[in-house]
């Protein structure tokens, strides 16, 4: 998992680059031809970090794009009867976006749906659509803030966003106080080929609302419980009154996650502090010492992508009805 810090002025996609770099870079996860879904989080029409930036989907869009992966967008939003997706879509400008690109935007609510069975905690089955579900490699854009039922959203709530409709209000929400136990199992039927995690501005209300913090970070990782929990322990860092003034070991999404093989809460931390001075020629900066020369590759990334597809081996089977 790795984290680097990221300023006002930065180069967005430079930085997202240089997280995954930590990592082994982004040719360790995508290759060209490969058909890449993105899911963002446009769950309601307001801005970052309730909503993913549109610089942030930008920049993996280019990134995916000179790598020759042939890219599609795929969400389904919560806004209701009154903000249905298209609506939302437009108020954000995910559609200019897109086409400026010519990258297609799925709308999963009109996708179709398939029926999955899970081997889960709390879910047996629930539907997804099938664009997602088919998909040969998934980017995941989460952002970072408290939640008023979840504790906090981010990867691992990303999930929510393909849920079918129906499932999410009547068996997902039916009790508020087992939600963030209930997201987890909703990741069984695959797990992403990198998450990129945009935490340089994040709230930490309650309710996900009110002043902004900056954590001024990029993060990325092959896995979702080990990005959320450094993106949860960095929330912590900051006092307010929220549902996340807890150890780790009480944050549901989390522990249940990791109980279910998603990912670990114990990882390797691989970081980049913040560009504080102009450029030295030769020189650069790592977990907050100069190296000469061109920055080490490893094989973090392969590695996290290798336990994410041999976990999801055992989790994806579909019903009878749409086999």
């Amino acid at each position: 998992m790795a984290k680097v810090g990221h300023l006002n002025g930065d180069c967005l996609r430079t930085s997202m680059e240089e997280a995954v770099m930590l990592l082994g870079g982004f040719e360790r996860a995508f290759r060209r031809g490969d058909r890449v879904l993105i899911k963002p989080n446009f769950n309601c029409a307001y801005a970052m970090p309730l909503s993913t930036d549109l610089c942030f989907l930008g920049a993996a869009i280019e990134i995916l794009l000179d790598l020759g992966a042939v890219v599609r967008v795929g969400e389904h939003t919560g806004g209701g009867d009154d903000w249905p997706p298209e609506r939302i879509f437009r108020h954000l400008g995910v559609d200019r976006l897109l086409r400026r690109y010519g990258v297609p935007l799925i709308d999963f609510r009109k996708d179709d749906w398939l029926e999955m069975e899970v081997d889960g905690l709390y879910w047996d089955r629930f539907r997804v659509p099938r664009s997602i579900y088919q998909a040969e490699k998934r980017l995941y854009l989460a952002n970072m803030r408290a939640h008023s039922s979840a504790r906090y959203t981010s990867s691992l709530k990303l999930s929510v966003g393909w849920l079918n409709t129906e499932d999410r209000r009547q068996r997902l929400h039916e009790d508020r106080n087992r939600v963030e136990f209930r997201i987890a199992d909703l990741n069984l039927g695959w797990q992403p080929d990198l998450v990129l995690t945009d935490g340089r501005r994040s709230t930490v209300g309650w309710h996900g609302r009110g002043e902004y913090v900056f954590p001024n970070v990029i993060m990325a990782s092959g896995d979702m419980v080990a990005i959320d929990t450094e993106a949860v322990k960095l929330l912590k860092s900051y006092p307010a009154e929220n549902h996340l003034q807890v150890p780790l070991s009480k944050i549901g999404q989390l522990v249940t996650a990791q109980e279910l093989g998603l990912g670990s809460m114990q990882y390797e931390l691989r970081s980049a502090g913040p560009k504080l001075r102009t450029e030295e020629e030769g020189v650069v900066m790592m977990n907050g010492e100069e190296h000469k020369g061109i920055l080490p590759l490893c094989n973090c990334l392969e590695d996290e992508i290798a336990a994410s597809r041999a976990r999801r081996s055992d989790c994806r089977k579909m019903t009878s009805e749409t086999k």
